[in-house]
Parts: C-alpha cells; sequence; structure tokens
C-alpha cells in the first residue's frame, strides 16, 4: 500500500490509551493550519513487520499515525487463515508513536517505530497486552515490559485509591493505605529508571521519560508553610525539561500535545498575561524545530480565537500580532497572513483593559447621542441587528437587566447596525427598549472599527473612565458580572 499520508477525520480513534492518551482533533481554519506537512526528507530502507494475530483470520488492518493531536491512515493489509498480517515496503516509516488497529472491532495496541523497521509481533485478539511477543525490535520489547508492567501496577494501585477515598487525612487508615501507596510509586520510579540506566539511548526511554511529570518542590515562605505559588511557579517552569524540541518525532507521539494542553490550560492562570507570558517562553523553545513551532503557534492560537474564559482573546491577537508575520508564519501565504492580521488590528482596540473609544449616532429623534455622553458610572454597550434571531431573543433580556439596574449606577446605549429606520422603531418599541436607542446605517461613526463585532449581539461593558472591563457577556450573565465587579469596584 502506498504511503502517501491521508489526513481523516478519525472518529474510531475516541479513546484514551492507559499513560500515553491521545485527544480527538481540534476544530481547525484553513487560516491557521494545523495540518500535517511532511517536510522530512523520505528515509530509504527496508520495512517491514510481520504480525501475526491470534484469532484474527481474514481481517483487516491499518497502521495509524500521530502527528500532534491529529491520527493518520499510513497502510494496511489483510490477514490470511492463520491471523498473519505483512506490512512491507522500500521506504520507512517516520519515527514515532503507532497504533494498529482492527477492521473487525476497531480494537487497536501500540508500536514505536525508530530505524528498526523489520520485525515481527504476535499478540492474541483481546489480550494485545499480555501476550504480546517482540521478536527483532528493542523499542518494541520495551514499550510492552512497560505496559504489562503499568497494567498491573494500575491493578493494584486502584483498590488502595479507592479505599483511601473519604477518609480523614492523618487517620491511622489513611496513614496506612498511603505509606502502601507511596510503596508502589516507588516500585513505578524505579522500573522507570532501570530504562534509563540500561537504555538511555533507546527511542522507548526518550518517549517515556518525555511523558514523566517533574518531581514536586516544596519551597518554603518565611513562616515554614509551603509556598503553593513557588511550586506551581517551578512546576511550570521543569515541565518541558525532558521533551526534545530538536526533533519533529516530538509531535508524532501523544506526549506533547497532551503537555501542550495541561500546560497552557492546566498550568497556567487563565488571564492574558500570564497566558502570553508563559506562551512566549515555550515558543521561544520551539524555536528550535519549524514543525514545533509551527503546530505550537497555530494551537495556542486556535485554542484562545475563541476563548472559555473572557478577556483570553488578548493571547489569541498576541499569537496573530508577533508570529503571525511573512518572516514567522511559513505555512501561510500572503493572503492568509493579511487577512488574519487585519482581524488582529480590528480586535485589539476593544481587548478588555483598553480604553473604549466613542460612538457617536442617531437617536429615535435624529438627534446625536454618544456612549461616552452617558453619564452613569457602568455603561453597557449592546450592538445588535433586527433582523437577527439571537437578537430578537436577547434584546428582550436586556431590557429586563436594564430595569433591574437602572436605579443602580448602570445605563445602556443600544446601538442597530441595520439601515431601515422605520424597522428599527418598530423592533425598539415592540421590546420597550427605554434606554438610550441609536441607529448608524451608513456607519458613520466607525463603530465596527472600534469595537470587534464577530457576530451580534455583541456586549462591552465600559467602567465610568470608559476602560472596558467585560466583553462577550449575554444580557443573562449581566447581573452576575455587575455584582462581582460592584463588591471589586464599588461605585
Amino acid at each position: 500500500m502506498s504511503f502517501v499520508l491521508k489526513m481523516i477525520a478519525f472518529l474510531e480513534l475516541l479513546f484514551v490509551v492507559l499513560l500515553f492518551s491521545c485527544s480527538g482533533t481540534a476544530t481547525e481554519s484553513s487560516s491557521i493550519s494545523g495540518q500535517l506537512q511532511e517536510i522530512e526528507e523520505t528515509k530509504v530502507g527496508k520495512f517491514k513487520i510481520e504480525l501475526l494475530v491470534n484469532g484474527a483470520p481474514n481481517d483487516a488492518a491499518r497502521i495509524l499515525g500521530v502527528f500532534g493531536n491529529q491520527n493518520f491512515v499510513v497502510d494496511s493489509a489483510k490477514s490470511d487463515a492463520t491471523g498473519l498480517f505483512v506490512f512491507e515496503a522500500d521506504t520507512l516509516l517516520h519515527k514515532g508513536f503507532y497504533y494498529i488497529m482492527l477492521g473487525s472491532d476497531n480494537s487497536y495496541f501500540q508500536m514505536l517505530l525508530d530505524k528498526d523497521q523489520d520485525f515481527r509481533l504476535e499478540t492474541a485478539k483481546g489480550d494485545f497486552v499480555n501476550s504480546m511477543i517482540v521478536t527483532g525490535c528493542l523499542d518494541n520489547e520495551l514499550l510492552y515490559q512497560n505496559l504489562k508492567f503499568e497494567a498491573d501496577f494500575t491493578t493494584r494501585l486502584q483498590p488502595i485509591t479507592a479505599q483511601m477515598t473519604g477518609l480523614t487525612e492523618g487517620s491511622t487508615q489513611h496513614t496506612s493505605l498511603k505509606s502502601k501507596q507511596e510503596v508502589l510509586v516507588a516500585e513505578r520510579l524505579k522500573h522507570i529508571k532501570q530504562f534509563e540506566l540500561n537504555h538511555p539511548e533507546s527511542f522507548f526511554t526518550q518517549f517515556k521519560l518525555s511523558g514523566q511529570n517533574p518531581d514536586l518542590t516544596y519551597p518554603k515562605k518565611a513562616d515554614g508553610s509551603l509556598n503553593q505559588e513557588a511550586q506551581v511557579y517551578q512546576y511550570r517552569l521543569a515541565f518541558w525539561d525532558m521533551i526534545d524540541f530538536n526533533s519533529t518525532a516530538t509531535l508524532r507521539t501523544p506526549v506533547f500535545a497532551n503537555k501542550l494542553r495541561k500546560y497552557i490550560r492546566e498550568l497556567t492562570p487563565q488571564n492574558a498575561d500570564s497566558l502570553i507570558h508563559y506562551s512566549d517562553l515555550l515558543i521561544g523553545k520551539s524555536k528550535t524545530n519549524k514543525e514545533i513551532f509551527k503546530y505550537v503557534v497555530n494551537w495556542i492560537a486556535l485554542e484562545y480565537k475563541t476563548p472559555k474564559t473572557m478577556g483570553t482573546e488578548a493571547l489569541y491577537v498576541h499569537m496573530i500580532d508577533k508570529y503571525w508575520t511573512s518572516d514567522l508564519a511559513y505555512w501561510s501565504n500572503p493572503e492568509e497572513i493579511k487577512g488574519l492580521r487585519g482581524e488582529m488590528s480590528l480586535m485589539k482596540p476593544s481587548l478588555i483593559g483598553k480604553i473604549g473609544q466613542d460612538i457617536s449616532a442617531t437617536n429615535s429623534k435624529g438627534e446625536a447621542i454618544s456612549l461616552h455622553g452617558l453619564k452613569s458610572p457602568i455603561k453597557v454597550l449592546f450592538i445588535y441587528s433586527y433582523d437577527c434571531e439571537h437578537c430578537q431573543k436577547e434584546a428582550p433580556e436586556m431590557v429586563k437587566v436594564y430595569n433591574q439596574w437602572k436605579n443602580q449606577g448602570v445605563d445602556v446605549f443600544a446601538l442597530c447596525t441595520d439601515t431601515d429606520k422605520t424597522k428599527w422603531l418598530e423592533f425598539v418599541g415592540k421590546n420597550r427598549m427605554a434606554f438610550h436607542n441609536a441607529i448608524d446605517a451608513k456607519r458613520a461613526s466607525r463603530y465596527d472599527h472600534k469595537y470587534h463585532i464577530d457576530i451580534t449581539p455583541e456586549l462591552y461593558v465600559l467602567d465610568k473612565n470608559n476602560k472596558i472591563i467585560a466583553s462577550n457577556l449575554s444580557p443573562n450573565q449581566l447581573p452576575e458580572f455587575l455584582e462581582a465587579e460592584r463588591a471589586r469596584n464599588p461605585w
């Protein structure tokens, strides 16, 4: 079969592999591309894997590669009446982590490939790990030694962990179980250390060590208590110590994608300043390999284009501003770069923390009114279209919030983006929108250059100094935000 790598939406591979889990593919745009691009030279050599799967006669199998958080089909074969598959070609596969999946039931097992790609595997369907026999490949011998150990380790650890649940820390029973747990953990560390001592140059050892978490440090405060902030900081800095940033093979195992997700989403505080700082530190490490650099900047940008935490879209803006340049974004063409940088320029002025620009437009009486003209300590900018279904649902909600908060220092400037004044006035009247209403049919105020509007309705909250303090909220989220903001900064 051909070794041309075919990217597929591989829904069958939505599973978690013990200790080496690989998540599903993230949604990606064409302009911020995380797609696999083979830029490495094809290595000449003999690729031949004989695979005997007892219990799988006349079956089909596929070899699946890994690149970041994606899976792709590498090759396929059919077995004979004994369950023997033969995969072979005159070119080597790329160094990395692979799955072999049976077509009959989508069951799978793991495989590592380095320079030695002529070997034999024998296993039994339904018990791939415990029955696995490897002939002629040290990396896979070590892999299955480890997988067998890990399966046994988990079997012994789980009952202890379950018994500890609900026990008071420091109690006799908890202390006894904790001691047993620590013995098992020490046994596992010793097991891993043996690979490092006996086979330091093997790909399996490099792979295994790259997936290990750094040791916890225990920095103390002046009073002798644990400095948890310093502990997390030191852990975060050491998180990438075992990763080889010089080799594209780093991306060809599930480890890197999993560590990246944990580093950004779990270990880094979800505020713009921290995310930007620690993303830049990681990207600085990744610049030693252009494919790793590309993967990291694409993944981070995509994650924060539509962020889960308000205000962290500033990271997306930062990524485009700093890394999507003609010199660095080698995977994007000039038109894509121009488009992304144009979007970034529109987002930049209305990020949280910026001074919101003024908007002046015409009210129902034909008079000019302005956002900055509102004298309330809290101003809500509500940008909508009367034809938008979401706006039709949320405008009444905006009215409810206004009525609840209008005597508590909150005012609303509602701007319609449509052109028909009659329909606009009907919409305002129907929904009893008693706040400040304006329409700018010709966009004379350039509101669309002052505030980023990717979907309507769009909502921004400004404080007494016209600083943007919230965005991308729905009206029904406003009360909770306003209560929290008043507690932080009474007005």
